[in-house]
C-alpha cells in the first residue's frame, strides 16, 4: 500500500470516527410545539427549546427568521429557566399567538460546553372565520371508550331487533351526519383519554397521560409548555362559558383535559385547583375557561386532607407556578398555585359564586326554583359516579342478585343522579350566559366497564349516555338552534364485541357445575359451551321498564359478549353482583369495599365458577384501549356545520370543524 493509500485509508477510517464524536458531544435539541402542530389564528401555545447536555446551555429562536425573545431562560448558565429538569437546559416563550395563515418554521439553536446543535420544525396557523352566522353553543358529547360495538349493543339491549332490521334506534343513532375518526396520539397508535380528549379541544396531538400541554422535561408536570382549549380560546374572544359533566371523578383525564395543563393525568390536587384557580372567576375575560358548571364524581380532592374521604396530599399539587407563564397567559396572580392539602376547595368554589350540591335530590331542588343559578358545582360520589346499573338497582329497590347490600350505599353516595339528570341542569345554567357556551358530557363507565370486562355494566352506561345524548339533540333542535353537538369517543376500549347470544335457558347456565378449574386445551369448560353462535343467537329481547332501561340482562338467550383486548377473567356470561373495586376512590374507602367483599380485579371474580380466559394483553389485570378508528355523528340546525364531519378524518380535525362552525367558515 503506498503511502497516499496508506493516507487515504487512515482519514477513512478517522473522519467518521470524529464526526461521530463531535456529534455526540453536541447537546441534544427539541422545539415545542411539536412538528406539524396547527393552530388558530390568534391561539396561544408556548414556545421552548430545550435540550440535554453539559451546561452551561444558551439558545436561539426564530420564527420564518425573525428572531424571539425568551420570557425565561437565563442565556450561559445551568440553571436557565430554573424549572427544567437536572441535566437539561431550557428556554421559554410563554403565551405565543401567530395571526398569519400559513405555514411557519420554527429554528433554534442549543449550545453547552461540548457543542452547539439546530434544530427545525413547521407549525400551521388556520383562519377558520367566514362569512356565515357561526354556532353559539358547542357540545361534546363523549362517551369513553366507546368503540361501534358499544353503540350496537346497546341498541340490541334497548330496542332488539326483528327479521333482520332493528326494532327502534338510539338518539345518537338519528344523527344526520356519521364518520370515522382515528385515535392515535403524539407518542403512540394507541391513546389514553388524556390526549384522546385533548385532541377534541385543543386541535394538537399531546403524549399520554398528557393534557393541555406538550412534552417536556420539567421539575413540575404543571409547568409544561401550554397550548390553549377551545374553551379558553372561545372564553377569551367571544366571552363563552364552559360546563363538564361526567360519572366519573372530576380530576379524571376527560373533564381535565378541556381546561387542566398539566403533564401528569393523575395529579388530582393540582387539577382540581387549577379548575378554580383559572376559571377567571373574576370574569375580567382576557384569560381563563369561563368555567360555570362542574358536575361528576371526585369529592375526594375538594375535602381539607384531614377530613373523611379525602385525597388532597401536596405530592399531588404544584408550587406556584412560573412567574413568565402567569404572565404570558394573562392570569390573575391568584392563579399561581401553592402546595395546600389543607385547602376546602368545596368552600372556595362557593365563595366564588358557585352553587354547589352532593346528590341528586339537592340537584333537583336547585334547579326546580325559577332561576337557574349562575354557577353550578355538584360533586356526587368520593371518586367515581357509580354506574347506571347500580345506581338504578337502589331507585328501584331491587338489589343485585348475589349481593345483600346497595353498591351507593357502600360507596356513600346513595343519592346520585343520572347523566340525563345532570346533562340537563348544566343545559339550564350555561344558557344563562347570552354570548354562549363550550360544553363537555363524558359517559365515563362505558371505558371503566370495558377495562373491567363486565359487559352489562358497560352497556348499561351506554344506555344512561344516549339518554344524555336525547337531551342535548332536543336543546340544538327545540331550544337554541345554533348549537353544533358531536357524539364521539377518545378511543375504544377492549375490543368490545358482541359474540353471540345464550344458548339456553339463564337458569340452566346457572345450574352448571363449576368449571374454573378446567384449563386443560382439549376440554370445553360448560360454560363456553353455553355460546350459541350464527343461527342459534336468534334475536334477543330484553324487558324495559318504564325508567328506559332493561329490568335484568340476565334473560333467556341473553346476548353474550367478548373481548379482544382482554385481560385474565374468569367468565360466567352472568351479570357480576358487584363492580370491581374503583381505582379512583380514597384508600380509607377502597378498604371499606375490599373488607366488604368487593372484587379488586377483573380476575378476583367468580374464581369458582367460571371458566378461566388468559387475557391477550399481556401482563395486564385488566382490558386494554385498542387503535381501532370510532364513530362520529354530528347534528346542527345548519346542515353544512354537521356534514363537515362525514368520512375518516384525524382526531385533531374535530377541533378544527368544529371551530370552523363557530367562526362561520363551514
Amino acid at each position: 500500500m503506498s503511502w497516499m493509500q496508506r493516507c487515504l485509508f487512515t482519514l477513512s477510517v478517522i473522519a467518521p470516527l470524529c464526526a461521530a464524536s463531535l456529534a455526540s458531544a453536541a447537546p441534544t435539541i427539541s422545539i415545542t410545539p411539536p412538528n406539524n402542530a396547527r393552530f388558530l389564528a390568534g391561539q396561544r401555545f408556548d414556545l421552548r427549546v430545550e435540550g440535554k447536555g453539559v451546561g452551561p446551555f444558551s439558545a436561539t429562536l426564530t420564527v420564518d427568521g425573525v428572531p424571539q425573545t425568551f420570557t425565561s431562560g437565563a442565556q450561559n448558565t445551568t440553571t436557565t429557566d430554573g424549572v427544567t429538569s437536572a441535566g437539561y437546559g431550557g428556554f421559554n416563550l410563554r403565551g405565543y399567538s401567530n395571526h398569519h395563515a400559513g405555514v411557519h418554521t420554527l429554528t433554534a439553536t442549543l449550545t453547552d460546553a461540548t457543542g452547539t446543535s439546530t434544530s427545525s420544525t413547521l407549525f400551521e396557523v388556520m383562519d377558520l372565520s367566514g362569512d356565515r352566522v357561526g354556532a353559539d353553543n358547542v357540545i361534546i358529547m363523549l362517551g369513553d371508550g366507546m368503540g361501534t360495538a358499544h353503540r350496537t349493543a346497546a341498541r340490541l339491549v334497548r330496542y332488539g331487533a326483528t327479521g333482520g332490521d332493528p326494532n327502534g334506534y338510539l338518539a345518537m343513532d338519528y344523527f344526520p351526519a356519521t364518520g370515522m375518526v382515528t385515535t392515535h396520539s403524539l407518542n403512540s397508535i394507541i391513546t389514553d383519554s388524556a390526549p384522546g380528549m385533548a385532541c377534541y379541544s385543543t386541535g394538537t396531538h399531546s403524549q399520554n397521560s398528557q393534557e393541555g400541554v406538550f412534552p417536556a422535561h420539567m421539575v413540575n408536570a404543571f409547568y409544561y409548555p401550554r397550548t390553549e382549549y377551545m374553551a379558553e380560546y372561545l372564553h377569551r374572544t367571544q366571552g363563552k362559558a364552559l360546563g363538564l359533566v361526567t360519572t366519573a371523578d372530576v380530576e379524571d383525564a376527560t373533564p381535565a383535559a378541556n381546561a387542566v395543563h398539566t403533564g401528569n393525568r393523575n395529579a388530582g390536587t393540582g387539577v382540581v385547583d387549577q379548575y378554580l384557580d383559572e376559571s377567571d372567576a373574576a370574569d375580567g375575560g382576557h384569560s381563563g375557561t369561563g368555567l360555570s358548571v362542574l358536575l361528576g364524581g371526585g369529592r375526594r380532592w375538594f375535602l381539607p386532607s384531614t377530613q373523611f374521604g379525602s385525597s388532597r396530599a401536596a405530592s399531588t399539587d404544584y408550587a406556584p407556578l412560573p412567574a413568565d407563564l402567569i404572565a404570558g397567559w394573562h392570569l390573575p396572580s391568584s392563579a399561581a398555585g401553592a402546595a395546600d392539602p389543607a385547602r376546602d376547595l368545596i368552600a372556595d368554589f362557593q365563595n366564588a359564586g358557585f352553587q354547589y350540591v352532593d346528590s341528586a335530590t339537592s340537584l333537583s331542588s336547585v334547579m326546580a326554583t325559577k332561576k337557574a343559578p349562575d354557577k353550578l358545582l355538584g360533586l356526587f360520589g368520593y371518586g367515581n359516579m357509580n354506574v347506571a346499573l347500580d345506581k338504578l338497582a337502589k331507585r328501584r329497590n331491587v338489589l343485585v342478585p348475589g349481593t345483600s347490600t346497595f353498591a351507593v350505599d357502600d360507596y356513600h353516595a346513595p343519592d346520585q343522579p343520572m347523566l340525563d339528570e345532570m346533562t340537563s341542569a348544566a343545559l339550564k345554567v350555561l344558557k344563562r350566559n347570552r354570548e354562549g357556551f363550550v360544553l363537555m358530557v363524558e359517559g365515563a363507565h362505558i371505558d371503566k366497564q370495558s377495562h373491567a370486562m363486565d359487559a352489562e355494566r358497560a352497556v348499561d352506561d351506554t344506555i344512561e349516555f344516549d339518554r344524555a345524548v336525547a337531551v342535548v339533540r332536543d336543546f340544538a333542535e327545540n331550544v337554541d338552534r345554533k348549537t353544533i353537538v358531536v357524539v364521539l369517543a377518545d378511543h375504544e376500549c377492549s375490543g368490545f364485541s358482541i359474540i353471540g347470544a345464550l344458548n339456553g335457558t339463564v337458569a340452566n347456565l346457572q345450574a352448571l357445575p363449576p368449571d374454573g378449574a378446567v384449563t386443560a386445551p382439549g376440554v370445553v369448560p360448560a360454560r363456553q359451551a353455553a355460546v350459541g353462535t350464527y343461527d342459534i343467537a336468534g334475536f334477543p329481547q330484553y324487558n324495559i321498564l318504564a325508567d328506559g332501561y332493561p329490568e335484568t340482562f340476565d334473560i333467556n338467550g341473553k346476548i353474550l359478549f367478548g373481548y379482544g383486548a382482554s385481560g385474565d377473567r374468569y367468565e360466567t356470561w352472568l351479570t357480576r353482583p358487584r363492580p370491581i373495586i374503583d381505582s379512583l376512590l380514597s384508600s380509607n374507602i377502597a378498604a371499606e369495599l375490599a373488607t366488604a367483599g368487593y372484587p379488586g380485579q377483573p380476575f378476583n371474580r367468580s374464581q369458582t365458577d367460571g371458566f378461566f380466559l388468559r387475557g391477550q394483553a399481556v401482563g395486564q389485570a385488566q382490558a386494554v384501549h385498542t387503535a381501532s378508528d370510532i364513530p362520529v355523528s354530528a347534528y346542527a340546525a345548519r346542515p353544512a356545520m354537521a356534514m363537515q364531519f362525514v368520512g375518516v378524518q384525524r382526531n385533531t380535525d374535530v377541533f378544527v370543524k368544529l371551530m370552523r362552525a363557530v367562526l362561520g367558515g363551514y
